[in-house]
């Protein structure tokens, strides 16, 4: 980092604040499919965000190669897109640092483990789900993925931090036969130590959901309790979760606009974006751009209390930052995001759930949920899952549809499951939804 900061120096001048961003990853990634290593591959790569800074204009360019020569083209192309640009108040850099009490994790356990138990680990995976259940025939794929990352950054102001961590993500999909019919489900776990990776829990979700889909029977269209399963949930809350963000409301495109401290939930939602999270996935000192990781309660009991802010977006909103800026990588500038996104387990048993009522849809998959809308609330997604009557299994449902508006969904909810689960950076627990259109197949 010393040698690129002083690279940087060297050639911005005449003015202009800077801010370096230094990234550098190793990826590991098995994959296997119907009992066989499909690909093993391994990659490293190590990058540079450039930003520019002067009377509130910003320009950033990058590079993936670190010389003398490469890193004086890279200032001079942001300083030259930085000219270019009109001045914007929301454009700053942060000028004091300080300091954050949360450490990110670094699994050097997981990374000494030789890379041999893990692919035997990726191949097991096929083993568990076949011995939980005959009708599991086969995984089509699972995969388990070790990313080192490793980040600096410094600007003129004198700012400097740095983390690095591991992360380690694992999915599969598996296949159930059954009287010539076949089901395919998917399951997905996120953790930042090998250890700590639910590969047991996900095994048996992954053959709970795609069993419990075989040989389907019609549903008419009707209006009904709906329990969404806690990985639908929270998938449902990812894509939906660009309402909360600073970028979204400074670009007037978010539903939530001039309604905090109103009721957008039932009084049993509670959503909670926590970057201090305990062995959260997304649980960094920092973020993108300095500023220490919090805990902020986005939606509490119903009622919605604020957005998720990077510096621009808290400075053109004229709201105070609240650690929620974040950067993909080198490649791209910072922008407001989540960290660890959840809603927070209710107390309900889950078996309390499907047999809340006489009759339950249990939504075990969405389909089509790049397809929601997050400005209007408005979704309309295809769905799988399994009728409950008074709490027993009666039959799969497949080729189904719900549809509606996220705000009325949640308004809907009258019970809330003790089961939270994180999918990575994403929590949520089994939620009973009364009074959902289900259109039938």
């Amino acid at each position: 980092m010393k040698e690129i900061d002083r690279l940087v120096r060297k050639h911005v001048k005449g003015g202009y604040e800077f801010e370096v961003f230094v990234q550098r990853s190793k990826k590991t990634k098995i994959e296997v499919s119907g009992g066989e290593v499909e690909n093993l591959s391994l990659s490293e790569e190590v990058g540079v965000g450039i930003r520019v800074l002067r009377e509130n204009r910003i320009g950033f360019s990058y590079t993936s190669e670190v010389s003398e020569e490469v890193i004086r083209e890279t200032v001079l192309r942001a300083i030259e897109i930085c000219d270019l640009q009109s001045p914007d108040p929301g454009n700053r850099f942060l000028r004091d640092l300080k300091i954050s009490s949360v450490e990110s994790v670094f699994d050097r356990e997981g990374v000494e483990t030789p890379i041999e138990m893990k692919v035997e680990t990726a191949l097991g995976l096929e083993r568990r789900a076949r011995d939980l259940d005959p009708r599991i025939k086969g995984v089509r794929k699972a995969t388990i993925t070790e990313t080192l990352m490793e980040v600096e950054v410094q600007n003129s102001y004198g700012v400097q931090f740095g983390y690095r961590g591991t992360f380690y993500t694992s999915m599969i999909a598996a296949l159930g036969v059954e009287c010539a019919d076949s089901a395919m489900s998917w399951e997905f776990r996120g953790s930042r130590r090998l250890k700590d990776l639910d590969i047991e829990g996900m095994v048996r979700d992954v053959v709970f959901k795609t069993v419990s889909q075989l040989r389907p029977k019609p549903l008419e269209t009707r209006v009904m309790p709906v329990v969404l399963f806690r990985d639908s949930s929270a998938m449902l809350l990812d894509a939906f979760k660009d309402m909360f963000l600073g970028d979204s409301l400074v670009k007037d495109k978010t539903i939530l606009k001039d309604r905090v401290g109103e009721s957008v939930g039932s009084e049993h939602l509670t959503v909670v974006d926590d970057g201090t999270l305990e062995g959260g996935f997304n649980t960094l000192p920092y973020d993108a751009e300095g500023v220490p990781r919090r805990r902020n309660v986005v939606v509490e009991k119903g009622v919605f209390k604020g957005f998720l802010h990077s510096l621009y977006t808290a400075t053109r909103s004229g709201e105070d930052p609240t650690g929620n800026s974040g950067r993909e990588s080198f490649r791209v500038q910072p922008s407001s995001d989540t960290t660890n996104l959840f809603i927070e387990r209710g107390s309900v048993p889950f078996e309390d759930l499907i047999s809340a009522e006489k009759e339950v849809f249990l939504v075990l998959d969405l389909m089509g949920l790049h397809t929601v809308d997050p400005v209007s609330g408005e979704f309309s997604l295809g769905a799988s899952g399994v009728i409950y009557r008074n709490g027993k299994p009666a039959h799969a449902v497949r080729g189904v549809t719900i549809a509606g508006n996220i705000l009325d969904l949640w308004n809907k909810i009258v019970m809330v499951g003790e089961d939270l689960k994180f999918f990575g950076s994403l929590g949520s627990p089994s939620i009973l939804v009364k009074d959902i259109t289900v259109g039938g197949s």
